[in-house]
């Protein structure tokens, strides 16, 4: 959907209430709210409309028309006005009760979704206290958002970056961790989750309890086991598991970088991230050169001596970025 518009048929299943995927609601909403082709989002509210059950209380001809003056909807010969995401709520909470009676009578206005963003600065461990007592370790340079409707029905945050999350058991609200087009869901556990855009792919440790990795259809693609780190492309959906020692992925979260026979460009990308800086490698070799290093509360020069005498290289700062060469 990133590329078109949802179709008609999406649309009228969006009003009914019958998209559960959060980022299929969140790209049509973002469809309604830009209010491109407003004759196809009546038309398709008109529709759902059409498609609500039967009322205690029978509808009456114009009860349509009144709904659109609540809703907001006007179509003089200006055009439309634009608070369509809110007759879209006031559609989809009709259609939840299945009846006309409540417009009728005691309409009340859908509780309006308030993101919340927070991000980790250079060098920042940002740690959050979550409202269910869920906490989470920001990544240097990682960002979080979640809404206020968080803890009432599901507890879902939407990751770009790292994070390390200690989550606590909630019956009958599954925490879910979204990251591009797949999602992590967790019951009661700690785990660490990476995405790298670079490299296309998310990478799970698993540190206690259970998660499974669920694609864009919220579909099961597999479950991880404590010590256990999944790594997946996210261009081929191809994916792997291997044992790791988990308590040593997440030494980051205590401020001391480790490495074990990990790629110097994956180094050199994490540092990056970690310092709020730029660093290039120019010699296609040296960024295959596998490192085995521990930097705690380090200032970058003095890391990146230890990795040039490591890895044998020479590197240079220019303009606010450093080159290895």
């Amino acid at each position: 959907m990133a590329n078109h518009p949802p179709g008609s048929e999406q649309l009228v299943a969006y009003f009914e209430g019958n998209i559960t995927d959060a980022a299929t609601r969140a790209a049509i909403e973002s469809y309604i709210a830009a209010d491109t082709e407003p004759q196809k989002i009546e038309a398709a509210m008109q529709q759902a409309w059409k498609n609500l059950p039967e009322p205690a209380i029978p509808a009456a001809p114009a009860d349509w028309d009144k709904f659109r003056m609540i809703a907001g909807i006007r179509q003089p010969k200006t055009g439309f006005i634009r608070p369509m995401l809110a007759a879209a709520a006031t559609l989809l909470l009709l259609a939840s009760l299945g009846t006309f009676y409540f417009i009728s009578h005691s309409m009340q206005p859908a509780q309006a979704i308030v993101w919340q963003e927070v991000s980790a600065g250079p060098r920042e461990l940002r740690k959050v206290q979550l409202a269910d007592g869920s906490t989470l370790t920001l990544f240097p340079g990682s960002v979080i958002r979640y809404n206020n409707l968080y803890n009432e029905k599901t507890r879902e945050i939407r990751l770009q970056g790292r994070a390390y999350f200690d989550v606590a058991a909630v019956a009958n609200k599954p925490f879910l961790v979204t990251t591009g087009h797949y999602t992590t869901q967790v019951l009661g556990t700690s785990f660490d989750i990476a995405e790298r855009t670079e490299e296309k792919t998310i990478r799970i440790v698993l540190v206690s309890g259970k998660v499974r990795l669920l694609n864009g259809r919220r579909q099961p693609v597999s479950d991880l086991q404590p010590n256990q780190q999944l790594t997946l492309h996210t261009g081929n959906a191809q994916y792997n598991i291997l044992p790791v020692a988990a308590q040593s992925t997440i030494s980051w979260t205590s401020g001391r970088l480790s490495y074990d026979q990990v790629t110097l460009e994956e180094v050199c990308r994490e540092l990056a991230a970690w310092y709020g800086t730029t660093i290039k490698i120019q010699r296609k070799d040296l960024g295959t050169k596998r490192i085995t290093a521990d930097f705690e509360r380090m200032p970058l020069p003095t890391v990146m001596h230890i990795l040039s005498e490591t890895a044998g290289f020479t590197y240079r700062e220019v303009a606010d970025k450093i080159e290895l060469y």
